[in-house]
């Protein structure tokens, strides 16, 4: 009599535990996976990307007309694509352990005006009006390349989520521990159910209008990353068609000088 093989699945024969770590060791297989990617694709860009922003920049410096305006859309796209891989980098580390802070004291304002001045080109293609208000004279101790970062996605989603000709308002406040920095569009909201998701890795809300904007969904996982590796805290406020306002609050400091004592007895009579 002739034997008969039948081919079968060994999940069949899995109990409910072993297929469970089945399935758990291919979400880690695939997660690794996602983390190669995103470790080799960001150094392998990060060097042509940094030569062709280098180069649109001195074109747009040096040109006049129609040429000048086309070298200047260039330099915004290409400041929208540094800005993905130096967020791929920041995910590669903080996956990694190896995201490491260089602190230092600064003004909130100038790193504010720094990420104005580099968006510019990308907010003046929408004819947006981004106005800064708030106190004077507040300073973080905080890593300024990675805040500068953490606000530049910030602000990246607030141009990006506004309608043309719109107006984004970014805002400072402070206590006597922590800088406030808000930042408010006017643009499409965002739904109640996606708050809750907003800054998780590849995200895509589910608000239809949302849906025509693309993106790749880690922008604000950054900025999460870093304000939460300062220590501070990020948030969002929103409601569909009524824009959104997202807020990142930053440890205080207070700088060496002869105002020192003053500010910041000062700041402690205002909180009372």
């Amino acid at each position: 009599m002739t034997g008969v093989t039948h081919d079968c699945d060994p999940s069949a024969s899995a109990t409910p535990r072993q297929e469970r770590d089945r399935l758990e060791e291919q979400l880690r297989q695939l997660e690794q996976l996602k983390r190669n990617f995103t470790m080799l694709a960001a150094h392998e860009l990060r060097n042509p990307l940094a030569i062709l922003l280098g180069y649109a920049k001195i074109l747009e410096d040096e040109s006049s007309g129609n040429t000048r305006e086309y070298a200047s859309i260039v330099v915004s796209r290409a400041q929208q694509l540094k800005s993905i891989v130096d967020s791929l980098v920041v995910l590669q580390q903080f996956d990694a352990g190896e995201l490491a802070l260089h602190l230092s004291t600064f003004s909130i304002a100038d790193c504010i005006q720094q990420v104005i001045a580099e968006q510019r080109p990308y907010s003046q293609l929408k004819a947006l009006q981004i106005e800064l208000r708030g106190e004077l004279g507040l300073y973080v101790r905080a890593d300024r390349e990675r805040v500068t970062l953490a606000l530049t996605n910030v602000l990246l989603n607030a141009i990006k989520y506004s309608a043309h000709g719109g107006q984004i308002t970014i805002a400072t406040h402070a206590d006597v521990n922590n800088v406030i920095v808000s930042i408010h569009d006017k643009g499409v909201g965002i739904p109640p159910a996606d708050q809750s998701h907003i800054f998780d890795r590849f995200y895509q809300a589910s608000n239809p209008l949302a849906r025509d904007y693309s993106g790749l969904g880690i922008g604000l996982a950054v900025a999460k990353a870093i304000v939460e590796l300062h220590h501070g805290r990020i948030w969002v406020e929103s409601a569909p068609s009524q824009g959104s306002t997202f807020s990142l609050s930053l440890r205080r400091a207070y700088p060496l000088n002869t105002n020192t004592a003053f500010q910041r007895s000062a700041a402690i009579m205002t909180a009372q």
